[in-house]
């Protein structure tokens, strides 16, 4: 039986391993950001990231890929001064990557690039039920270095898995460095120009 199921597996990512991936794609993609920023007073906040994605693969083996991405990013359990209890930094923002990609063995991918991060929000909320208070020196806009890794099955199902680290501080006047951090996990689905 054990033997059985191996070879059932072996023969399903041996399908994949077979295809190629050409030419221009998109769907829609969601995930998890795990976010935090530099000499934060907290720890890392699990957020949403979801949108859509666009491809072109201009060989089997390279490609771009862009989109557009609503996407938490920030901080929790930091201990601010004025609030009694502790806070979570909500930092949302409207994300747009460029990345180049490097398609091998079929399906899998790596992927190194850019993302563009332009503020949509940025508030202090009190975890025990308390005021909210907009963060005002939150940079309006931002850079950051993404290196990732991915799957594209045959039926056109995509999994991703990146991080990426700022390029500037995300709170201004701090008089240290507040990179904003995540590592993130999404899937996908992939409408034209599946993995053939």
């Amino acid at each position: 039986m054990k033997r059985l199921f191996i070879a059932a597996l072996f023969s399903f990512l041996a399908s994949g391993a077979v295809a190629q991936v050409k030419g221009f794609g998109f769907g829609p993609r969601a995930g998890l950001n795990f976010a935090d920023y530099l000499n934060s007073p907290g720890s890392s906040r699990t957020g949403l990231y979801a949108g859509i994605f666009a491809d072109y693969n201009i060989t089997h083996r390279w490609g771009v890929e862009t989109g557009a991405y609503y996407s938490q990013l920030g901080s929790t359990n930091n201990v601010e001064h004025g609030y009694s209890s502790q806070t979570i930094h909500r930092m949302d923002y409207l994300s747009v990557p460029l990345v180049a990609k490097f398609n091998f063995l079929g399906g899998f991918r790596a992927v190194a690039g850019v993302e563009g991060l332009f503020k949509l929000s940025a508030k202090s909320v009190e975890k025990s039920g308390g005021p909210t208070r907009a963060m005002e020196n939150v940079r309006s806009s931002n850079m950051t270095i993404t290196i990732g890794a991915g799957y594209l099955f045959r039926f056109g199902l995509d999994i991703t898995a990146s991080y990426s680290k700022g390029v500037h501080s995300a709170i201004l006047n701090q008089g240290k460095t507040t990179c904003p951090t995540y590592f993130r996990v999404a899937v996908g689905w992939r409408l034209v120009g599946t993995n053939r």
